[in-house]
């Protein structure tokens, strides 16, 4: 088993002082990287070994498993946890390894990293991450979006496309003009304009107003500090468009249903969390390219390994 988290997990004397989110992301880490079967009393007695619970706190650390327990199954209706997972009364079996479901251990990965910190650190080639997330999320685009075409145009240290380029390029798929002043709205620091992917529905003609989103992938915790990126309104006057675009947000984490309102109502953005893309590469029956597969399992083997355990 891994460890009690030192994120989301205190402790919890009369009531449960545990977020039940990350609860349910600690399960399925467990079942995907450690155990491939965990029972309930496990999680009991790791609730009171670490303390979380007093020692004749055994009724409130079975009341927080129980928590545990309801979370996941509801992930697994909603799409999130694939439907080779087995969520008993007493134990939760996952038949398969990780290596066989990249997207879901990568997007369980990307979130694991937000409850422990210190393993983290030692694993945070955040450039490397976000680069590995976008190129997954081009790969999902299409079941999110059936019949959508997607473009992926994030600026990184090894591709430091500036955005005139951009901005030219999106003129000839968008079939915009352009703005004939970008040099007055876009400065040489606004770089990708925080765009990482566009995604667009094509028509035989070439005429403007195409229904279009621009997407920002955040797979770091600080997602929330992203829902006004990319600005639409910005965009509307970098391509000279007749129609604001729409604007989305991308996270691998799964977003309690208040939240994922609250940032949709001040970012004014749709927000695709990992039930949401979970649930819609399931329906599409989306598969990496070996390429991508093989560059993603070789970045994610040296965290899988070193995650921590518990004693």
């Amino acid at each position: 088993m891994l460890e009690i988290p030192s994120v989301g997990f205190h402790y919890s004397k009369n009531k449960s002082n545990v977020s039940t989110g990350f609860l349910a992301d600690w399960l399925e880490a467990n079942i995907l990287f450690v155990e491939s079967s965990v029972a309930k009393s496990d999680v009991v007695d790791l609730l009171l070994e670490y303390q979380i619970c007093p020692e004749n706190g055994q009724d409130l650390a079975h009341d927080i498993a129980v928590d545990g327990w309801s979370e996941l199954d509801r992930r697994k209706r909603w799409g999130g946890v694939p439907s080779s997972v087995s969520i008993g009364s007493s134990r939760i079996e996952a038949r398969d390894s990780w290596e066989s479901t990249p997207i879901w251990s990568f997007l369980v990965l990307l979130s694991t990293f937000a409850i422990y910190p210190e393993w983290a650190k030692r694993h945070g080639a955040y450039d490397v991450q976000g680069d590995l997330f976008e190129k997954v999320v081009e790969k999902i685009c299409p079941a999110l979006l059936p019949g959508w075409t997607s473009y992926r145009t994030g600026w990184s240290p090894d591709d430091t496309t500036d955005i005139r380029t951009i901005v030219a390029e999106l003129c000839t798929r968008l079939c915009v003009k352009g703005a004939t002043d970008l040099e007055e709205w876009a400065t040489p620091t606004t770089k990708d304009g925080g765009l990482d992917i566009v995604c667009y529905r094509q028509f035989e003609d070439d005429r403007e107003a195409l229904p279009t989103f621009l997407l920002q992938c955040a797979s770091g915790k600080n997602w929330r500090d992203k829902i006004d990126t990319p600005n639409a309104r910005r965009w509307q006057k970098y391509l000279n468009a007749a129609v604001r675009p729409s604007t989305g947000i991308v996270a691998p984490f799964v977003i309690e249903a208040g939240e994922l309102r609250r940032a949709a109502l001040d970012g004014q953005v749709v927000v695709f969390d990992r039930l949401r893309m979970l649930s819609a590469t399931k329906a599409a029956g989306t598969s990496l390219p070996e390429d991508l597969l093989a560059e993603l399992l070789a970045w994610m083997r040296p965290p899988v390994e070193d995650l921590p355990r518990a004693a």
